[in-house]
């Protein structure tokens, strides 16, 4: 269709933005009508053992992102508390145990400080973030360029994140100079 973008025809689709591009290197907006576009699918026999007729599972967590959106959501408000104990017993959140939360409730374990959770997932660049990717920041008290806070991306350059009460939990627009500033890396989970 005319005047379609990618993000409408990854919607269209059933995949991300993302997984589009990884299979159409050229494709750019806005996308012309005789366009041809390859629909990334996964390919099941290469990732079945050789010899063997015996079904993989496969696990693809793309599905999750609205579930743990969902929550993080729900959660707006909650107060925040550096090195918070484990919610809900503690009531309370600093960066790391709510992105710990919320993704832990839909079965992604995530480690318990921002630090090691830079470390899981797949690195992926600024211009590729999509809902339900991880954020990571430096932060003022560090003199080093260390990771000091997470957010979890909601789209259009926002977070999902927690740093003061209040506000608590909170959505902040990560693509502001002050985040940007901060800026250090993503990681795809999902």
């Amino acid at each position: 269709m005319a005047g379609d973008t990618l993000r409408s025809l990854a919607r269209l689709l059933n995949t991300t933005v993302k997984k589009l591009l990884s299979v159409n290197k050229n494709l750019k907006e806005p996308i012309r009508p005789d366009t041809k576009v390859i629909i990334p699918t996964i390919d099941f026999d290469a990732i079945l053992p050789a010899g063997t007729r015996k079904p993989v599972r496969v696990r693809q967590h793309v599905e999750l992102a609205p579930a743990i959106l969902r929550l993080g959501r729900s959660l707006l408000g909650t107060p925040y508390r550096f090195g918070a104990g484990p919610y809900p017993r503690s009531k309370r959140f600093d960066c790391s145990s709510y992105t710990q939360y919320i993704f832990g409730r839909n079965g992604v374990q995530l480690p318990r400080t921002s630090t090691q959770q830079s470390r899981r997932g797949k690195p992926i660049q600024r211009s590729q973030i999509e809902a339900g990717d991880l954020i990571f920041f430096r932060r003022d008290r560090y003199s080093d360029n260390r990771v000091g806070h997470v957010g979890v991306d909601i789209g259009n350059g926002r977070m999902f994140n927690t740093y003061k009460s209040p506000p608590g939990v909170t959505v902040t627009r990560w693509r502001s100079p002050y985040w940007l500033k901060r800026y250090i890396t993503a990681r795809e989970l999902l």
